[in-house]
Formats: C-alpha cells, structure tokens, sequence
C-alpha cells in the first residue's frame, strides 16, 4: 500500500506544491486557520502568487494526512480535532512507540545513536520553550516520539506515523497553547522516557509514556 507523504524540500528549493502545503499546514497547526474552515483553491492561490494546480496537489497531500476534507467545486474544510480523535492519535502512537522501544531493548548491539538523537531534540525543545515558540516546539516534539518510533526499523510502522505527524503536531500545538506551562513538563517526561530507552527498559518506558499522555493531553486512552 502507498502512503501519502508530506511533499519533500529537494535541493533547488521548496517547489510551489510544499510552499503551499507548508502554508497551510502552519496556519492549520497553529490554529490561525480554524477547525471548519473553508479555503479555496483560488484564495490560497493569490496568497501565495501562484497558479491553482500546486494548491489542488498540496490540498490532497493535506486531506491524505487528515487536516482538510475536499469538497469538488467548492474547497477544502479544515478538520475538526475532537476528544475521540485525541485518544485514538495517542493510541496509536503508544502503540508504535512501545513495540518499537520493545524492539529496540531486544536487539543485540542495538544502535546508540538514538540517544545522541534524543539529546539534540531535547535541546532543541528547550530552546523553543525558552523563546516561546510553541510552533517549533511542536515540530521538535514530533521529531522526538518520531525517533523513538523509528527503532522499530520497520518502514510499515513508519510510514504510518509519518502520515501521523501533521495530526500530532496540531494536539500538541494545541496543549501547549491551552498549558504553556506544559512545554517544561513535557522536557522532564521527554528525558525520563530517553532514559528508559537508554537502559532497555521496555515496561519502564512504557509505562513513562503512558503517564506523558495522561499528564499533557485532555482525552487520554485507557491503559
């Protein structure tokens, strides 16, 4: 099965598909455009100075990872992040992350890399905590769940998360808006949960993970 991906920044630059899907992927993260929304090919077109085809192809790629539903001849309505989308996106994720740390903690000689890699993302997060930049804050969070997902080595599983991320980045752009106060909290658990993966502890992460959920969202899913 093809999975949908975020149109990819190639070495000349943004092409006018991922400046438009960048746009309004943003806009919709960030909640300057709203849940029920209306946008139209041709609004966005003349925002952004282009023709309409590369807004059709990224209004696609943005429908694919649930942040608008088209509408031929008409436009594209902005999803609506409810209770029960929260609980089965953290779901989910618990899901793919504990079978890829179950993974991980199993493998003889199991790459160390990851933990230089969660380190630079924790950085990163507090660097965007201390600027208040909850937007970039957001992206380094996805990249952190996002690494521990891909030591499941298993492209299926990333793949799927992959298509995932926008989703995710919009709940937890959406926390920390509603909790500033969360952003440092969720630094704590992110260190805790990098050590348990350092030590192999497949349950202790798990379980970390689980409470991480429970303390920084409103809908978690039941153990």
């Amino acid at each position: 099965m093809s999975m949908s991906r975020s149109p990819r920044v190639g070495a000349a630059g943004p092409s006018a598909v991922e400046r438009v899907y960048a746009h309004v992927a943003e806009a919709i993260i960030t909640g300057a455009v709203g849940a029920s929304s209306l946008l139209t090919e041709g609004d966005v077109a003349e925002t952004l100075g282009i023709s309409r085809t590369p807004v059709r192809e990224a209004f696609l790629a943005l429908e694919a990872h649930g942040l608008l539903t088209l509408f031929p001849k008409k436009g594209a309505v902005v999803t609506a992040l409810d209770d029960v989308e929260t609980a089965e996106l953290l779901q989910v994720r618990i899901m793919f992350e504990t079978t890829a740390v179950s993974l991980h903690s199993t493998r003889p000689g199991a790459d160390r890399a990851v933990d230089d890699d969660l380190a630079v993302l924790i950085l990163l997060q507090e660097e965007a905590a201390r600027t208040g930049d909850v937007l970039a804050f957001a992206r380094a969070d996805h990249r952190f769940h996002a690494r521990v997902v891909d030591e499941s080595h298993n492209r299926v599983i990333d793949d799927f998360y992959t298509q995932l991320g926008p989703r995710l980045k919009r709940l937890l752009h959406r926390a920390a808006t509603r909790d500033p106060g969360s952003l440092e909290r969720f630094i704590t658990e992110h260190r805790a949960l990098a050590d348990y993966l350092r030590a192999g502890d497949a349950p202790g992460y798990e379980a970390a993970l689980r409470r991480h959920v429970r303390h920084g969202f409103p809908a978690p899913p039941e153990s």
